[in-house]
């Protein structure tokens, strides 16, 4: 046992550093893969038939309790209020729901080799990373891989308290199909999540040691500038050292300065196809996770200011301060989500611009002679790959997974907002009569 807890903390492979987060995603359905150990004694990724299975299972499940709870008619929402505004918001939450849960499976069955292939990019630029002296720190990777899972199963046990609490004082008791249907959107949300913070984790960790090595190697230029008449010599070979700040250990092997930088543009353009594999992967999923995002920060923003300035909160059994607790929380729990999807890829795409930066850094202190001829043409090679191989992260193209989706889906929560306000204001009784009759039959709902 205790052998097996050394091995676990210890990884001495990519995958075995991985294993915690893609374990979880395979036990509840997300990825029909899982981290075996090779022949080798060294972890890898293999599809098995449970995984199928198991993905399969999940979906029948989910969807059962989504149909389940519209035959009923029964929703979350249904508890607090009844109004045609929550019915619409109902209905959409739901219908993009259940879509989106198909959608995500769907990518994690029939997308999983763009997965894959990113996971096994990132295992082979260790493996160049080895190449050139220098051993990939995967403790640190395995440490930040429990934390982000860790923060956000306190963050969902939060959430879980929150909402049951509310709902035991006030004496309601929905039925288990309700309370599936209105979590599992969190639920697939997060774990999609937690894979794609470790990913982009792993690439920006990779982006940083590149840079790291173009700032040694700047530092080792300025600080050993040698007369001309032995620079020759001096830049011929090399020896690669610990860079400053690095935690990472480098072999006593001897390197050229055009190999090595050749070695980093290997590296650097095996890192962009990589995040092209898991773009490809994820480009479905954050659409869905953004536009469910969006929807219930709408409808949940209307609830609270009508729960605070209206009489909606008066005709139910929650209090107004339960009424507006809930909804905020749910709001504050989904909005996280969102800002750290941008924050993880925003911080990742710095870091890779980071190196274009580095690389003329370095351009600017060699000299252009004959001697330096190769090294000033990989250098500038390097730079222009920079230029051409971009990392990219988007929702299908629509939204950019940068800190300008926060401002995009502020600016679009504050049009519908005051656009669900202004409808609400303009609609008399009989207007709220048809709508409800519409939705619900001969019930109706002022």
């Amino acid at each position: 046992m205790k052998k097996s807890l050394q091995t676990f903390l210890n990884p001495k492979d990519f995958y075995a550093a991985q294993r915690p987060v893609l374990r979880v995603s395979f036990l509840i359905g997300m990825t029909p893969f899982t981290v075996v150990k090779g022949p080798t004694d060294l972890m890898m990724l293999r599809c098995t038939p449970f995984g199928y299975i198991n993905s399969s299972v999940h979906v029948i499940l989910f969807c059962s309790c989504y149909i389940n709870t519209l035959l009923k008619g029964e929703t979350i929402t249904r508890f607090f209020f009844r109004t045609d505004i929550s019915t619409l918001g109902d209905v959409l939450q739901f219908s993009i729901g259940i879509t989106a849960l198909i959608m995500t499976f769907f990518c994690s069955i029939f997308q999983r080799n763009k997965l894959i292939k990113s996971f096994h990019a990132l295992a082979n630029i260790d493996q160049k990373f080895r190449e050139i002296g220098m051993e990939t720190n995967y403790k640190s990777t395995l440490h930040y891989n429990l934390l982000v899972m860790c923060s956000k199963a306190v963050i969902t046990f939060f959430y879980l308290c929150v909402c049951f609490a509310v709902f035991i004082y006030s004496s309601t008791y929905p039925s288990f199909t309700t309370w599936m249907a209105f979590l599992l959107p969190y639920f697939m949300m997060s774990m999609v999540i937690v894979i794609f913070l470790c990913f982009v984790n792993q690439a920006k960790h990779r982006f940083h040691l590149l840079n790291k090595i173009l700032k040694h190697l700047r530092q080792t230029t300025l600080a050993k500038r040698l007369p001309s008449q032995y620079r020759s010599s001096y830049w011929q070979t090399i020896r690669i050292q610990r860079p400053l700040g690095i935690a990472s250990v480098y072999s006593n092997n001897d390197k050229s300065m055009p190999d090595v930088v050749s070695a980093l543009a290997e590296i650097q353009d095996a890192l962009c196809e990589a995040c092209s594999y898991a773009e490809e992967y994820f480009t479905i999923q954050m659409l869905t996770i953004v536009t469910i995002v969006f929807l219930i920060i709408v409808f949940n923003s209307y609830y609270v200011l009508d729960a605070l300035i209206g009489t909606t909160s008066e005709d139910t059994a929650f209090s107004k301060k339960q009424f507006v607790l809930f909804f905020l929380c749910q709001t504050m729990v989904y909005g996280f989500g969102v800002f750290s999807i941008v924050y993880g890829s925003s911080s990742m795409l710095r870091e890779n611009d980071n190196i274009s930066v580095n690389v003329h850094k370095l351009l600017n202190i060699i000299s252009y002679g004959k001697d330096f001829q190769e090294l000033g043409t990989k250098l500038v090679n390097l730079s222009l790959q920079m230029i051409h191989r971009k990392v990219y992260f988007s929702a299908c193209g629509l939204f950019s997974l940068d800190f300008t989706l926060i401002f995009t889906l502020v600016g679009a929560v504050t049009t519908y907002l005051v656009i669900l306000i202004q409808y609400q204001l303009s609609m008399d009784d009989s207007t709220h009569e048809t709508i409800a009759r519409a939705f619900f039959g001969n019930e109706t709902w002022i």
